[in-house]
């Protein structure tokens, strides 16, 4: 068989021998949803990927589904139900020892879990009384805590605690250094808050930040591991269409999406964002390894019609 030129597709997005976690949410597993057909795209470039959550009935109908043979084809990847809470230390040890005992490297760990829990039930067009009010009645553990703990606290120890197999990855049959891609969110970074919901935004931001701290000190010459984050729009899940079918997988009303886009003075995303959009992004940070330290804003151009800091 010819080899395949350098700057083919088939070469840059090559993933035969990686081996890739992608951690799904537990505490909100509908979110698996958006990232189902994701894995199903990336699996066929042929890694074996462990797909992680709290749910196993929901990681092993989506590796069932998206993972079978018909779909990807004989030369595609595989997929790997394995339970693991990404908010529970010894949960995540006991993932780790069974990777590092059936693989003995990490080339790619997206910290993908994340949750959604709340916004306070007034606007500041209610005014001072009602709105502080409306704030301060917010739960702390069960709304700030929880989103602090999933949302940037879990990838911190999620990642340290993989952090030797990735180091192993340039060592790996891909010859390339291990990477982190965190799944963040454009909420982050943006100034508009869509419906007031600080809790979810202000983990998001920590999110990013943690991103750029833990790329500086794993850059480090002694470990070697990249870190890159993904600020993403609206994509279909659970979390932003409140329903999905017997394949893991959101759709949602079109039209709907964007009156609500443009109540929130936003005209220029005329739709979410796909499998495709999202899959060409992470083929692209997983493999290109001269990218470092970076948050790609994956959004439609939401981020450049509404107030925020890109």
């Amino acid at each position: 068989m010819a080899t395949p030129h350098p700057l083919s597709a088939s070469a840059l997005f090559n993933l035969k021998d990686w081996v890739a976690v992608g951690l799904f949410p537990g505490l909100f597993p509908p979110s698996i949803n958006a990232f189902s057909p994701k894995t199903q795209t990336t699996i066929l470039a042929r890694p074996k990927v462990y797909i992680t959550g709290r749910r196993v009935d929901v990681l092993e109908t989506s590796a069932r589904i998206h993972g079978a043979r018909d779909r990807l084809g004989e030369n595609g990847g595989e997929i790997v139900p394995l339970a693991m809470d990404v908010t529970d230390k010894e949960s995540i040890k006991n993932a780790v020892s069974k990777i590092e005992a059936a693989e003995g490297y990490l080339n790619v760990l997206v910290n993908n879990a994340g949750v959604w829990k709340g916004r306070p039930n007034a606007s500041p067009a209610d005014g001072p009384e009602a709105f502080g009010a409306a704030i301060f009645a917010e739960e702390i553990e069960g709304n700030w805590q929880q989103s602090y703990l999933t949302n940037s606290t879990s990838p911190y120890f999620v990642t340290g605690a993989f952090l030797p197999l990735l180091a192993k990855a340039v060592n790996s049959p891909a010859q390339q250094v291990g990477n982190v891609i965190n799944n963040a969110s454009i909420s982050g970074l943006l100034r508009l808050n869509i419906k007031q919901q600080f809790s979810y935004s202000a983990s998001k931001a920590a999110a990013l930040h943690l991103t750029r701290q833990m790329a500086f000190d794993f850059g480090h010459e002694k470990i070697g591991v990249r870190v890159n984050a993904i600020a993403l729009g609206y994509f279909p899940s659970e979390m932003t269409t409140s329903s999905s079918n017997d394949e893991n997988e959101s759709s949602y009303d079109v039209a709907g999406f964007r009156a609500f886009l443009e109540s929130a003075g936003v005209k220029a995303v005329k739709r979410m964002g796909t499998a495709r959009d999202l899959a060409s992004a992470i083929l692209t940070l997983a493999t290109n390894d001269y990218v470092w330290g970076t948050v790609s804003i994956i959004d439609g151009g939401l981020m450049l019609n509404a107030p925020g800091n890109m």
